[in-house]
């Protein structure tokens, strides 16, 4: 392992940052009632939204994560991530060390969305904390 590599290992673990951050609000550019969905250790799941966001439909929402993470996301118009699929990201870009984020209002399917599913992630021992989702780009 390079000390640099090492060295920035060990700034993430002290940092204790999330691997991944997903935020959903119910009106365009994040206003309205707000759901905030996180993992410090990267967990690779389905993740079903709140009734309460569900039955007024996700107007925007907001993707984030690490490079050394390397998660993903797909949206799905039914819980359990069933239905369609109606998109997917992998917001950190390669190799750009900062968090980056995909953060869109939705369009009149996608209001629709009653899941997501995390993918990929790389399991590392981050734990405690939550991204600073202002942090991303």
């Amino acid at each position: 392992m390079k000390l640099s590599s090492l060295l920035t290992f060990t700034t993430i673990a002290i940092a204790g940052t999330d691997a991944w951050s997903f935020t959903v609000w119910t009106g365009k550019d994040q206003h309205g009632k707000k759901r905030h969905y996180h993992s410090s250790v990267g967990d690779n799941d389905c993740y079903n939204f709140d009734k309460a966001i569900t039955s007024k439909g996700v107007g925007s929402f907001e993707f984030c994560s690490f490079i050394w993470t390397r998660c993903s996301v797909s949206i799905h118009s039914d819980i359990g991530c069933r239905g369609k699929k109606l998109g997917s990201a992998t917001a950190a870009d390669k190799g750009d060390l900062w968090p980056t984020k995909w953060s869109k209002n939705t369009s009149k399917e996608a209001k629709k969305m009653k899941s997501f599913r995390i993918q990929g992630c790389k399991d590392i021992p981050v734990t405690g904390g939550n991204l600073d989702i202002a942090s991303c780009k």
